[in-house]
């Protein structure tokens, strides 16, 4: 794998909604991969138009043809790995297209809606059967660079609590059901949660479905360990939205200059950069994909079937408390 910027002869890949409707992350996903030295080869939409402009578009931006493909299926039958970054509602047909054609895939978070998370555990169960592997573009984990750096005392112990700000366009139930996979992966990331674990104590602090500014609390319970969790959210819909992430109280500001260099600031000032966590999310699967580690597979997978367990768990509590 090479981040050099040359286009190489790694993996093709198909990208299924590679458009900027709905804000999607398409098009940077498409620019990390080629920087990685994979080659977009083709991309699939909502209808043949729409994935003539996304084709047409990316082919301009990255200097070589990208073929419009009439489904998702069709495209994963051309490819490496098949990319699904199309809205929720699209991505169990996106994960059945890999499936199908026997490649592994990166999804949009998250994986499925929280209602059709036992379909998505089970599509979670057949990419692990198979072999292939799964990954779910949540890139917060490659934040933690920033608070080893500046705060190695705070990865020392066990944790009690972690809490995120972050700042989604849509208001309401949606905000939460949009942001829920960063902080749960994040936490997956700083502690080694079994798979038995569940989600316990769920309240949001405005259940309005057109409420601006909210606040997600669970507990995340395993064994006698208990984790306590708060998803801070107010909608912002333009760039750069405000973010934090705090451990035990102990918190980092994430800043984003004109260069969209990405650094933190902790409460004294000091800072300290990283890599953007796209790019380390797409350059780690690019490597994953070359050692084709089956155990490297797996782990991926238990991850994932537990993260989408804990976001069903978050979400339907949320549902149940919401009806009395």
């Amino acid at each position: 794998m090479s981040a050099s910027g040359q286009v190489g002869a790694g993996p093709r890949v198909g990208i299924v909604g590679a458009g900027r409707t709905r804000q999607g992350l398409g098009p940077f996903l498409a620019h990390w991969f080629e920087r990685g030295g994979a080659q977009v080869h083709g991309v699939s939409g909502r209808d043949a138009g729409r994935a003539r402009a996304a084709a047409a578009a990316l082919a301009m931006k990255l200097g070589h043809d990208v073929r419009a493909y009439p489904d998702a299926g069709a495209l994963a039958r051309s490819v490496d790995l098949l990319v699904v970054a199309c809205p929720v509602e699209g991505h169990l047909a996106g994960l059945d297209a890999a499936l199908a054609a026997g490649v592994p895939c990166l999804c949009e978070k998250p994986l499925t809606s929280w209602r059709d998370a036992e379909a998505g555990l089970e599509r979670v169960a057949a990419f692990r059967r198979r072999g292939l592997l799964l990954a779910e573009n949540c890139q917060w984990p490659f934040a933690l660079p920033a608070l080893d750096a500046l705060h190695p005392d705070a990865l020392a112990s066990d944790i009690c609590s972690l809490e995120m700000r972050l700042s989604p366009a849509q208001p309401g139930r949606a905000m939460v059901e949009d942001s829920l996979s960063h902080v749960l992966s994040l936490l997956q990331a700083l502690v080694p949660l079994p798979p038995e674990a569940r989600v316990r104590d769920v309240t949001r602090q405005d259940g309005r479905d057109d409420a601006a500014r909210d606040v997600a609390r669970f507990r995340v319970v395993a064994g006698a360990r208990s984790i306590d969790v708060a998803l801070h959210l107010e909608v912002c819909p333009e760039q750069p939205r405000p973010a934090w992430f705090a451990v035990d109280g102990v918190r980092l500001d994430r800043q984003i200059d004109d260069d969209y260099e990405i650094s933190f600031r902790a409460a004294d000032g000091r800072a300290a950069k990283v890599e953007d966590p796209l790019a380390a999310l797409v350059y780690g699967l690019l490597d994953d994909l070359s050692r084709d580690d089956r155990a490297r597979t797996e782990s991926l997978a238990d991850a994932l079937a537990l993260r989408l367990r804990l976001y069903a768990g978050v979400l339907g509590g949320l549902e149940r408390r919401a009806r009395t």
